[in-house]
Protein backbone atom coordinates (compact mmCIF):
# COMPACT_ATOMS: atom_id res chain seq x y z
CA UNK A 1 0.00 0.00 0.00
CA UNK A 2 2.66 2.19 0.93
CA UNK A 3 4.77 1.55 -2.22
CA UNK A 4 1.63 2.77 -4.36
CA UNK A 5 0.82 5.46 -2.42
CA UNK A 6 4.57 7.05 -3.06
CA UNK A 7 3.96 6.09 -6.63
CA UNK A 8 0.82 7.83 -6.80
CA UNK A 9 2.40 11.00 -5.14
CA UNK A 10 5.23 10.99 -7.65
CA UNK A 11 3.49 10.82 -10.65
CA UNK A 12 1.41 13.72 -9.20
CA UNK A 13 4.51 15.97 -8.46
CA UNK A 14 5.79 15.16 -12.02
CA UNK A 15 2.71 16.17 -13.05
CA UNK A 16 2.89 19.39 -11.64
CA UNK A 17 5.68 20.47 -13.94
CA UNK A 18 3.96 19.94 -16.79
CA UNK A 19 0.46 21.39 -15.69
CA UNK A 20 -1.00 24.93 -16.93
CA UNK A 21 -1.86 26.96 -14.88
CA UNK A 22 -4.52 29.91 -15.16
CA UNK A 23 -7.19 31.69 -13.07
CA UNK A 24 -9.47 35.09 -13.97
CA UNK A 25 -13.04 36.91 -13.27
CA UNK A 26 -16.23 35.96 -15.47
CA UNK A 27 -19.38 36.93 -15.75
CA UNK A 28 -22.53 37.44 -17.72
CA UNK A 29 -26.53 36.59 -17.74
CA UNK A 30 -28.61 34.22 -16.51
CA UNK A 31 -32.26 33.36 -18.02
CA UNK A 32 -33.23 31.66 -15.25
CA UNK A 33 -36.40 29.24 -14.45
CA UNK A 34 -37.72 26.98 -11.97
CA UNK A 35 -39.09 23.46 -13.21
CA UNK A 36 -42.40 23.40 -10.74
CA UNK A 37 -46.30 23.12 -10.73
CA UNK A 38 -47.66 25.86 -12.45
CA UNK A 39 -44.54 26.47 -14.71
CA UNK A 40 -43.59 29.93 -13.83
CA UNK A 41 -42.27 32.57 -16.42
CA UNK A 42 -38.36 32.53 -16.14
CA UNK A 43 -36.71 35.35 -14.60
CA UNK A 44 -33.32 37.18 -16.17
CA UNK A 45 -30.17 37.35 -13.26
CA UNK A 46 -26.28 37.88 -13.35
CA UNK A 47 -23.93 36.05 -12.23
CA UNK A 48 -20.28 37.28 -11.41
CA UNK A 49 -16.96 35.74 -10.57
CA UNK A 50 -13.91 33.94 -10.51
CA UNK A 51 -12.11 31.01 -11.88
CA UNK A 52 -8.94 28.61 -11.93
CA UNK A 53 -8.03 26.35 -14.47
CA UNK A 54 -5.12 23.30 -14.10
CA UNK A 55 -4.32 20.45 -16.48
CA UNK A 56 -2.43 19.38 -19.28
CA UNK A 57 -2.71 18.28 -22.59
CA UNK A 58 -5.72 20.07 -23.46
CA UNK A 59 -7.60 18.66 -20.49
CA UNK A 60 -8.56 20.96 -17.33
CA UNK A 61 -10.64 21.06 -14.20
CA UNK A 62 -11.98 24.25 -13.55
CA UNK A 63 -13.24 25.23 -10.59
CA UNK A 64 -15.42 28.43 -10.07
CA UNK A 65 -16.70 30.48 -7.33
CA UNK A 66 -19.92 32.17 -8.14
CA UNK A 67 -22.34 35.25 -6.90
CA UNK A 68 -26.07 34.05 -9.19
CA UNK A 69 -28.92 35.72 -9.32
CA UNK A 70 -31.71 33.05 -10.02
CA UNK A 71 -35.49 32.62 -9.75
CA UNK A 72 -38.87 32.73 -11.94
CA UNK A 73 -41.37 35.55 -12.17
CA UNK A 74 -42.69 36.18 -8.61
CA UNK A 75 -39.78 35.08 -6.45
CA UNK A 76 -35.95 35.74 -6.23
CA UNK A 77 -32.81 33.67 -5.44
CA UNK A 78 -29.54 34.16 -4.64
CA UNK A 79 -26.77 31.36 -4.71
CA UNK A 80 -23.07 31.26 -4.28
CA UNK A 81 -22.48 28.88 -6.42
CA UNK A 82 -19.12 26.19 -6.98
CA UNK A 83 -19.16 24.64 -10.55
CA UNK A 84 -16.29 21.76 -10.50
CA UNK A 85 -15.48 21.31 -14.56
CA UNK A 86 -13.95 18.94 -16.55
CA UNK A 87 -12.44 21.01 -19.52
CA UNK A 88 -11.80 19.77 -22.38
CA UNK A 89 -10.06 22.29 -25.29
CA UNK A 90 -9.95 21.57 -29.63
CA UNK A 91 -8.06 23.49 -31.30
CA UNK A 92 -7.19 25.50 -28.86
CA UNK A 93 -10.25 27.75 -29.71
CA UNK A 94 -12.81 25.79 -28.73
CA UNK A 95 -14.16 23.79 -25.37
CA UNK A 96 -16.23 21.95 -23.74
CA UNK A 97 -17.12 21.36 -20.22
CA UNK A 98 -19.13 19.53 -17.78
CA UNK A 99 -19.37 19.00 -14.25
CA UNK A 100 -21.55 18.93 -11.53
CA UNK A 101 -22.30 22.45 -9.24
CA UNK A 102 -22.84 23.01 -5.75
CA UNK A 103 -25.24 26.20 -5.08
CA UNK A 104 -25.67 27.78 -1.57
CA UNK A 105 -28.92 29.71 -0.72
CA UNK A 106 -27.71 32.84 0.22
CA UNK A 107 -31.32 35.06 0.02
CA UNK A 108 -34.87 34.10 -1.42
CA UNK A 109 -37.42 36.52 -1.49
CA UNK A 110 -40.93 36.05 -3.22
CA UNK A 111 -43.66 39.30 -4.50
CA UNK A 112 -47.52 37.59 -3.91
CA UNK A 113 -48.61 41.10 -4.45
CA UNK A 114 -48.72 42.50 -1.20
CA UNK A 115 -44.81 43.34 -0.89
CA UNK A 116 -41.22 41.28 -0.91
CA UNK A 117 -41.44 38.66 1.59
CA UNK A 118 -38.64 36.26 3.13
CA UNK A 119 -39.15 32.62 1.55
CA UNK A 120 -35.66 31.33 2.43
CA UNK A 121 -36.79 29.16 5.71
CA UNK A 122 -39.12 27.23 2.92
CA UNK A 123 -36.50 26.83 0.95
CA UNK A 124 -33.21 24.15 1.45
CA UNK A 125 -29.69 25.65 1.56
CA UNK A 126 -28.10 23.63 -0.79
CA UNK A 127 -28.87 23.34 -4.70
CA UNK A 128 -27.05 20.56 -6.70
CA UNK A 129 -27.07 21.12 -10.30
CA UNK A 130 -24.96 19.18 -13.54
CA UNK A 131 -23.57 21.84 -15.63
CA UNK A 132 -23.17 21.05 -20.00
CA UNK A 133 -21.26 23.96 -21.91
CA UNK A 134 -18.97 25.18 -24.73
CA UNK A 135 -16.41 28.37 -24.96
CA UNK A 136 -14.62 29.86 -27.10
CA UNK A 137 -10.63 30.72 -25.57
CA UNK A 138 -10.01 34.32 -27.45
CA UNK A 139 -7.22 36.34 -27.77
CA UNK A 140 -6.01 38.59 -25.14
CA UNK A 141 -7.16 36.30 -22.71
CA UNK A 142 -10.63 36.87 -23.45
CA UNK A 143 -12.95 33.93 -23.07
CA UNK A 144 -16.43 33.81 -24.29
CA UNK A 145 -19.45 30.92 -23.93
CA UNK A 146 -22.68 29.14 -23.30
CA UNK A 147 -23.73 26.76 -20.43
CA UNK A 148 -26.84 25.03 -18.87
CA UNK A 149 -27.52 24.22 -15.66
CA UNK A 150 -29.80 21.47 -15.16
CA UNK A 151 -31.11 21.52 -11.11
CA UNK A 152 -31.24 17.84 -9.51
CA UNK A 153 -32.26 18.54 -6.30
CA UNK A 154 -35.55 19.66 -5.07
CA UNK A 155 -34.81 23.19 -3.34
CA UNK A 156 -38.41 22.88 -1.60
CA UNK A 157 -37.98 22.66 1.77
CA UNK A 158 -41.65 22.32 2.60
CA UNK A 159 -43.86 19.46 2.11
CA UNK A 160 -46.95 21.86 1.00
CA UNK A 161 -44.87 23.15 -2.12
CA UNK A 162 -44.33 21.18 -4.77
CA UNK A 163 -41.01 19.75 -5.99
CA UNK A 164 -38.71 22.69 -7.64
CA UNK A 165 -35.61 22.79 -9.36
CA UNK A 166 -33.48 25.76 -10.98
CA UNK A 167 -32.69 25.70 -14.52
CA UNK A 168 -30.23 28.44 -15.91
CA UNK A 169 -29.36 29.27 -19.40
CA UNK A 170 -26.05 30.95 -18.78
CA UNK A 171 -24.29 33.55 -21.54
CA UNK A 172 -20.66 34.28 -20.22
CA UNK A 173 -17.55 36.14 -20.49
CA UNK A 174 -14.18 36.15 -18.77
CA UNK A 175 -10.97 37.53 -18.77
CA UNK A 176 -7.29 35.64 -17.10
CA UNK A 177 -5.31 37.76 -15.03
CA UNK A 178 -2.64 35.07 -14.53
CA UNK A 179 -1.33 31.77 -16.46
CA UNK A 180 -1.23 30.58 -20.08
Amino acid sequence: MKKVLLVFCLIAISTLGYSQISGGIKGGVNFANVDADGDPDGKTGYHVGAFLTVGAAGIFIQPELLYSFKGAEDFDLTYIEVPILLKKNFAKVLNVHLGPQFGFLTKAEADFGGGSQDIKDELKGMDLSAVVGAGLNLPGGLSAGLRYVLGLSDIADNDALPETKNRTFQIYVGYKLFGN
